[in-house]
């Protein structure tokens, strides 16, 4: 049987919290901690925001951690560009699935998330990076297009859909 693999999102996902905000200090503790503790893998948080967010992303890649650090993005390759630049050796491409946020949230089509997807993927491996690509909003999306949409991730190069 294959090793099961913990993904934290602490440094992301938690500050999406109301009322929760990580000082850059307590972020490299936590990072240290996870790591400490066996995490596989630590997503650090959002490049693109810049400023400390960036800086502090760049200071977790630094730390010499054995976990690997994802950036997460967007599937715009100006996201996956700051991710690189922090030293991430894993980046989310992040994009919704659901006619709903496809319609309301991005005004866009299947076609286009799919290309825009594709497009960001590509990009990603071409700099030797493990990619997970994230189907936002899965549990809404017709199953017919999560499937080409999960298809499209494959041949693009993902290592990973969640």
């Amino acid at each position: 049987m294959d090793k099961i693999k913990i993904v934290d999102t602490t440094l992301r996902d938690g500050e999406q919290t109301a009322g929760v905000v990580f000082a850059n200090k307590e972020k490299l503790r936590i990072a240290k901690m996870l790591d400490a503790v066996g995490v596989d893998q630590i997503e650090a948080g959002i490049p693109v925001m810049g400023g400390h967010e960036k800086e502090t992303i760049k200071a977790i890649c630094n730390l010499g951690l054995k976990a690997s650090i994802m950036g997460w993005n967007r599937a715009v390759i100006k996201d996956i560009e700051h991710s690189l630049e922090c030293g991430v050796d894993a980046v989310a491409i992040s994009i919704s699935t659901s006619d709903i946020h496809i319609e309301h949230k991005l005004r866009s089509t299947r076609q286009k998330v799919l290309e825009n997807m594709v497009k960001a993927t590509e990009f990603a491996k071409k700099h030797g990076v493990y990619i997970s690509v994230n189907a936002e909003d899965a549990s809404r999306t017709d199953p017919e297009f999560l499937y080409e949409f999960a298809q499209a991730a494959k041949e693009a190069g993902a290592d990973r859909l969640r």
